[in-house]
């Protein structure tokens, strides 16, 4: 019985080492950077992040563009900036530097014109960020806060001092 045990180990441990991916990045021709999806679909992995419904990692059929992006994602917040959306397009490392790409949602949104919006490639980061009101509120809260704490342990001072009397 121990001998089966001992086999079945080895077995395992062999499998996994042989199985085992030992370099998964994705430089050269990039062909691992999709996936075959439902209904034959290309799929490529983009993320978003910052202030959209549901931040995090996309898998987006092949020529996806950003408004669709958004979409998936729930849709820019109240306090997203859509004038100033970022897409960072990694380069292979080897001969190419990355990019960012700054769009305007906004003026695709009031004039319609879709020739701004680029179409997404396979590890895109777009980042929606926050407006400076959204940053001057949550400063506000943070101060106001403060004020609270102060105004607690002035309360709890005035009252140990007359505690002493």
């Amino acid at each position: 019985m121990k001998n089966f045990i001992t086999i079945v180990i080895l077995i395992f441990i062999t499998s996994t080492l042989l199985f085992s991916q030992t370099n998964n990045t994705t430089t050269g021709s990039g062909a691992a950077q999709y996936i075959l999806g439902g209904r034959d679909q290309v799929l490529m992995a983009v993320n978003i992040w910052g202030f959209v419904g549901k931040p995090g990692q996309y898998m987006v059929p092949y020529g996806t563009d950003l408004i669709s992006l958004l979409s998936y994602a729930g849709g820019p917040r109240e306090e997203a900036k859509i004038k100033s959306i970022k897409v960072v397009r990694g380069g292979d490392g080897e001969t190419k530097q990355g990019e960012v790409i700054e769009v305007n949602v906004k003026e695709y949104l009031d004039k319609g014109n879709n020739n701004s919006i680029p179409t997404l490639k396979p590890g895109d980061t777009v980042v929606v960020s926050g407006t400076t009101f959204n940053f001057v509120r949550n400063s506000l809260e943070f101060v106001v806060r403060i004020a609270a704490l102060a105004q607690i342990y002035a309360i709890v001072e005035y009252y140990l001092a007359r505690a002493d009397d």
